[in-house]
């Protein structure tokens, strides 16, 4: 069975908090990564490739850089007559003070009605995969079960917001949930949840429409943990590269693992291409003495300076006898003559003027927001 026949949700705010210097202006799904990407770029690109043509964008708030970045979605061939991409505007049930999942899927249980897919694969935007979702469906429907959640075996992120944890029998089905388990730095490799749910349309509008009528808003614990043993849940193991952003920390070491080659390799699949807005611009110009040494650079960058294990996005320019070193720097930020920076995020449109030194620890770099003059 082709994706075609499965409705692809996308919540592109649901950890917004999480790195509240990245999203203060935008959503989770629309920070930059990578020097050319978003991050909502791998979910579509996910989606697309495993053969998903209706998508939901479900977004409540800070939406006018993501719907700037996916417009008609035409960049992930997403500009259809029938189908393709919606961007679902906010919603908010009754006097709740939060914009829960549940509440969402339910405010947008018209759109969820009028399309034509069995199933639904819900998806959260702060982790970056390369996956064929086909696979899991085939899996999903092979194995008989009711919900099929994603799983990556292994330590659990240090800061992840309550974390999943799922015991599995031999068949991988899940057997019980745990949700903010206690655990320690010492603890060893465990199965949890990665933020990807496929089930029935009509069962997820089920279960949303009972929490409702109950206001059991919480979709961890209310939707997925409470239901564990009066429905199949299974659990489909992820193995490849995946990042998980819960924290500045999570995001810095996310963009560094990228100059691995092994990574890139898992990341970047010539078979799942990642799309993206394209904007036009001319290659990068590096000037005479510029030196370059294992860095990520997009197009459009004028490089003067030295750079090195750094990402850096379109449109930045590095002045004459600077030096850039472990650092993300955002699109259209100058850097002056001289200036040194090392393990910095740099936000869009910042400007560091000549002579600066600025240097964080790989552990805590410094964060510099948007349109700042330093």
């Amino acid at each position: 069975m082709r994706g075609n026949n499965v409705l692809g949700l996308i919540f592109p705010n649901i950890y917004d908090e999480l790195i509240p210097e990245l999203t203060a202006r935008r959503t989770m799904g629309s920070v930059p990564f990578g020097g050319k990407y978003r991050l909502i770029d791998f979910q579509l690109s996910n989606m697309v490739n495993s053969g998903i043509n209706n998508v939901g964008v479900i977004t409540t708030s800070n939406f006018a850089s993501l719907m700037d970045h996916v417009g008609s979605g035409k960049a992930w061939d997403l500009s259809k007559r029938r189908g393709g991409l919606t961007i679902l505007p906010p919603f908010s049930q009754g006097n709740s003070k939060f914009n829960t999942p549940i509440e969402n899927i339910y405010g947008v249980r018209g759109f969820i009605n009028n399309s034509s897919e069995e199933y639904v694969l819900l998806s959260e935007c702060n982790c970056v995969y390369n996956m064929d979702y086909h696979k899991m469906l085939t899996f999903h429907i092979s194995s008989g079960a009711d919900i099929t959640m994603m799983y990556r075996n292994g330590k659990i992120p240090t800061q992840a917001e309550a974390p999943m944890i799922l015991s599995l029998g031999t068949d991988s089905r899940i057997e019980e949930m745990l949700i903010r388990p206690k655990t320690s730095e010492d603890d060893g490799a465990c199965n949890y949840a990665v933020g990807c749910v496929l089930m029935k349309r009509d069962l997820l509008l089920e279960l949303v429409t009972d929490c409702i009528s109950r206001n059991k808003l919480d979709y961890k614990r209310h939707m997925l943990q409470d239901n564990v043993r009066n429905y199949k849940f299974y659990g489909y193991e992820f193995c490849d590269y995946s990042a998980i952003i819960c924290s500045m920390d999570d995001y810095f070491k996310a963009n560094m693992s990228l100059m691995q080659p092994g990574i890139r390799a898992q990341l970047f699949n010539g078979s799942r291409p990642v799309y993206t807005k394209v904007r036009d611009d001319m290659p990068s110009k590096y000037g005479l003495g510029s030196s370059v040494e294992n860095s990520l650079i997009a197009q459009g960058c004028v490089i003067e300076g030295e750079v090195s294990n750094c990402v850096i996005s379109k449109g930045v320019y590095i002045g004459k006898g600077a030096k850039v070193s472990n650092c993300v720097i955002m699109q259209d930020t100058k850097i002056g003559k001289n200036a040194s920076l090392n393990y910095v995020i740099c936000d869009k449109d910042v400007v560091v003027k000549d002579g600066r030194a600025l240097m964080g620890y790989s552990s805590y770099p410094i964060y510099i927001a948007k349109a700042s003059v330093v």
